[in-house]
């Protein structure tokens, strides 16, 4: 494929729609080589190709390069022709080369292969530590979630999600111990509808599908988790989950659906069902109330929780003038009743303290206003003045 723009020439060369086309065509995993061939002889027929030389040297070995041919073979899609040695040399030339001796390569190898262990470590790591965050909101999602490894539970999140939005049963047979399921898959790319089918083996629980994708990678494909209403609900079908709109009158459409795929199987329940439908259906053309019996119960229930009848007419009055909660009327308490109230209270006695003057505990005073430091600094004003008053007649 990385030849073909090389190989065709002209106006051709420039047609990125074949280049996409053919792309499309070659690496499709879920093709058949019945579907694949009858696809390529249209595809040279639209663009006039037929006579192609390298073209048609290319159809000749088909089975050989186009992955539709290696659909049966398990685990094509995981290894190819020369992915192992290809992967073993890019894997120790990064720490060894082709001048070493064996002692030195088997130093490399142990670095190698710690390298690997390191890289499974982180792995777990992130299964073990990873917050489950669903896209699809289906109970199957968070299942997937619990059994895979982080990396296996990415890819099976796209089918299940893929499933959800692309593929839609078409029909259903039951053979003796397998349901046969037929899916269609729509391919948005080339607007293309694919059919595959899908069996479920009642005595094992095995299912298998046509694609063989658990063949081919090892992990169940978009049209199994579609295959049955106990995997993927009815509801996501609809328009509302598909395209993100608020269709409301599509609830009922989605609920009578799922009241006839459940009594299916019920010839009387379905008949009754229909008789019910059809009543209502009577009843909203003639103008007439829907819901008679749901207002009775309604009337009954009330008329027994109140013991009352609720035939007759009730008049209703206005309700007596409340006063409303809160502080009330403000009013202001007499003199007397203020120095009664003042004269009734006690006040607590005041804790002595310590002076630092007096050293003594005492309430009525403290070291700068004690008596004793008045008394101190008036005999030390006495004895300055007499002093003085010595000097000066000497």
């Amino acid at each position: 494929m990385k030849k073909l723009p090389t190989k065709i020439a002209g106006d051709l060369l420039q047609n990125s729609e074949l280049r996409a086309l053919m792309h499309c065509l070659v690496w499709s995993i879920h093709m058949k080589p019945s579907t694949f061939e009858t696809r390529w002889q249209l595809l040279m027929e639209e663009y006039g190709l037929q006579d192609h030389d390298w073209l048609n040297d290319m159809y000749s070995i088909r089975d050989q390069w186009v992955p539709a041919y290696f659909r049966d073979i398990p685990m094509c899609c995981l290894m190819k022709t020369t992915s192992r040695c290809e992967s073993s040399n890019s894997s120790f030339k990064v720490n060894s080369s082709s001048a070493n001796t064996l002692v030195q390569f088997m130093l490399c190898y142990e670095t190698r292969i710690d390298n690997q262990r390191y890289r499974q470590r982180v792995a777990e790591f992130k299964t073990s530590s990873s917050v489950f965050m669903d896209s699809t909101d289906l109970d199957i999602e968070k299942h997937a979630f619990e059994l895979y490894t982080h990396a296996i539970f990415t890819e099976v999140r796209k089918e299940i999600y893929k499933g959800k939005l692309f593929c839609n049963i078409v029909n259903t047979e039951d053979c003796d111990d397998v349901c046969v399921y037929y899916v269609n898959q729509l391919d948005k790319r080339n607007n293309a509808t694919n059919t595959f089918t899908v069996k479920l083996e009642l005595r094992n629980q095995s299912v298998s599908c046509s694609c063989n994708n658990f063949i081919r990678i090892g992990y169940l494909c978009r049209h199994i988790f579609v295959f049955t209403g106990d995997v993927l609900p009815k509801s996501l079908f609809s328009i509302e989950s598909r395209y993100g709109v608020d269709t409301r009158p599509q609830e009922i459409l989605e609920i009578v659906t799922e009241c006839v795929d459940a009594l299916r199987s019920d010839v009387g329940g379905l008949s009754s069902f229909a008789e019910q439908i059809k009543e209502l259906k009577c009843k909203l053309l003639n103008g007439g109330p829907v819901d008679d019996e749901a207002n009775n119960d309604n009337y009954a229930a009330v008329e027994e929780l109140l013991g009352v009848s609720l035939d007759g007419d009730v008049t209703l009055n206005n309700p007596d003038g409340i006063r409303n909660k809160g502080r009330g009327k403000r009013r202001q308490l007499s003199r007397a009743s203020q120095e009664g109230t003042s004269n009734s209270a006690v006040k607590p006695p005041k804790t002595p303290r310590l002076c630092r003057t007096c050293m003594k505990y005492v309430t009525g005073h403290d070291s700068r206003n004690c008596k004793k430091k008045k008394n101190t600094n008036k005999s030390g004003n006495e004895d300055e003045d007499s002093s003085s008053a010595s000097q000066e007649s000497t």
